[in-house]
């Protein structure tokens, strides 16, 4: 701290024998050149990460909660007498699975039943491609499966599906005529039976409960409070990535990095983004434009923090440049880094290697107090970003609780737990 003041002192009266003039040129083309910036480094900037065995525990969770089902009627399975028979079709299990880019893949399983007796099981691919939705709030990524979007693909019955309905058939049968049907008769009539299941019952299935279903877990994800410009969506069989581009003048995107090996949802922001960040909420007014000669938030202070990164300083890379905008002319910058945690609930930021790198100022400001609440300030923006991700599948809303927070390299990421919103 003693050492913040003394070079600060030092630069003030440095300031003070040069005179003003044309430090405040010198000043104004400072400001100018970091401010002024348009070049946007390419994506992504941010990216959130749901691994597939937590979302389809929740995708699991709702279809057992709700479940559904619709009748199938019996085909004409030639002149044998069968008895009155009563099918159905339960939506047993719906998966999300590894697809191209930019698309979601749902995985179904209907259960065929006799009664309340499991038949044998049809197979149903859907594959869509996300949207993103701009709402007056922020961004949603939507994914859901109707009629319309089903893969065009035969669904696909059980592997033991020619013996259990050859069985069927013959359960079907009056038992003094059940010894006597030749077996091509039997395999002929379960052919049939097979061919309407993957055929006309299909295309009434896919559109009563098919529908239904998709209604039931069509997918919307509330994307972090970022300027997104644009998004990617990739899978594997691990997790889905959503990639997320800003229009913000970020210097440096996220670093290549392996998915996490756990069930939390993980969110990453590069450091370059969230400095952008924080000077995009200082310009909206989130968080406080200007401070007076003691560095409190005041709205006619003379004073105006911008914050930068620059990944190659790996000592100091997180510089804050503050520009006195009234009643004069002066400037400092200060380099620092700095490391996250939470405790309960609460984000909590570590300050280190602090240095006055630079100073142009006619009189010397408390630094330490200040810049600890100002870079826990721009820092929230990111944390509170990555918190407002939301899932909510069909009616069921998954708010986001952040469970951890940490620097890895130029990056901040935060782990994230969802439960069941009220």
């Amino acid at each position: 701290m003693r050492a913040v003041v003394a070079c600060l002192a030092l630069a003030a009266l440095a300031a003070t024998a040069a005179g003003c003039g044309g430090n405040c040129a010198e000043i104004a083309a400072r400001r100018t050149a970091l401010v002024a910036r348009t070049q946007i480094a390419p994506g992504p900037h941010a990216q959130v990460v749901i691994p597939l065995a937590r979302a389809n525990q929740l995708l699991a969770a709702l279809v057992r909660d709700q479940p559904l089902r619709a009748p199938i009627e019996l085909p004409d399975l030639g002149p044998l007498p069968l008895a009155a028979l009563a099918l159905s079709a339960q939506v047993r299990t719906v998966e999300l699975r590894p697809a191209a880019a930019d698309r979601l893949r749902f995985a179904i399983e209907l259960e065929i039943d006799e009664a309340d007796r499991p038949l044998t099981t049809l197979a149903v691919v859907a594959e869509v491609k996300p949207e993103l939705a701009r709402t007056a709030t922020g961004s949603e990524l939507v994914a859901g499966f109707g009629p319309d979007n089903l893969l065009a693909v035969r669904p696909e019955l059980g592997g033991d599906a020619g013996r259990v309905l050859v069985d069927a058939v013959k359960r079907w049968l009056p038992a003094a005529v059940t010894d006597r049907v030749p077996r091509v008769v039997l395999d002929r009539a379960a052919g049939k039976l097979a061919e309407h299941l993957t055929g006309k019952a299909y295309e009434l299935l896919r559109a009563s409960l098919l529908k239904r279903l998709g209604e039931l877990t069509r997918l919307r994800i509330r994307l972090p409070a970022l300027p997104i410009a644009r998004t990617a969506v990739a899978s594997t069989p691990e997790a889905m990535t959503i990639d997320l581009t800003t229009d913000l003048p970020v210097r440096r995107g996220l670093a290549p990095a392996a998915l996490p090996g756990s069930d939390d949802v993980a969110v990453r922001i590069s450091q370059s983004t969230a400095a952008e960040l924080a000077n995009w909420s200082i310009a909206r007014g989130h968080l406080p434009q200007h401070y007076a000669r003691d560095l409190e938030p005041r709205a006619d202070g003379e004073y105006r923090p911008w914050l930068d990164y620059v990944a190659g300083d790996p000592r100091r890379p997180v510089k804050v440049h503050v520009f006195q905008e009234r009643g004069g002319c002066s400037y400092f910058q200060v380099g620092l880094r700095y490391e996250l945690g939470i405790a309960g609930d609460k984000l909590e930021v570590a300050i280190h290697d602090r240095l006055v790198e630079s100073a142009n100022a006619s009189a010397a400001l408390e630094l330490a107090l200040w810049l600890k609440q100002l870079i826990l300030g721009s820092v929230d923006s990111s944390y509170r970003a990555a918190a407002r991700t939301q899932l909510t599948i069909g009616d069921r809303r998954f708010a986001a609780r952040v469970l951890g927070a940490a620097v890895t390299g130029d990056d901040l990421a935060f782990t994230l737990g969802f439960t069941v919103a009220p």
